[in-house]
């Protein structure tokens, strides 16, 4: 009987576990990769602003756009490690996809840039996009 039990208290705490996220569980989950490309978006800006006025060394930017790439990859992660369980979580997530993208090129170009005109485009696309990321956000509150 404790077996029993034992099975039963495992193979309920797998399927939770596996189970598929509700709509809200998944709302949720967009929202912070959703907060967290801006995040990623804004930092990028502001170190390219402040790199272009000379405010700051090449190691200390390399090492904040290092940083911001990688709290984006971690929104990618989250992103695409959950499907959307009914379809108004997938229009969540097509309304999402694309700024997600968007911001993984716009950060890699930016945080490559070799010249001052490449550095301010960047920045002012990584401006553009967060505040689309914010418009996501506030929308879906």
């Amino acid at each position: 009987m404790a077996v029993t039990a034992v099975v039963l208290f495992w193979a309920g705490f797998v399927y939770a576990l596996s189970r598929p996220a509700d709509y809200q569980v998944y709302h949720r989950t967009m929202l912070q990769v959703a907060e967290s490309a801006h995040d990623a978006a804004q930092t990028g800006r502001l170190t390219a602003e402040q790199q272009l006025a000379g405010r700051v060394t090449t190691l200390f930017a390399r090492t904040a756009f290092d940083d911001a790439g990688k709290a984006l990859a971690g929104a990618q992660k989250r992103f695409a490690n959950q499907g959307p369980p009914d379809a108004r979580s997938a229009a969540l997530r097509d309304g999402l996809a694309p700024l997600l993208s968007t911001a993984v090129t716009a950060l890699g170009d930016t945080s490559q840039a070799t010249d001052n005109s490449t550095l301010r485009s960047g920045a002012t696309e990584l401006d553009t996009l967060a505040q689309h990321l914010d418009d996501f956000i506030t929308a879906h509150q």
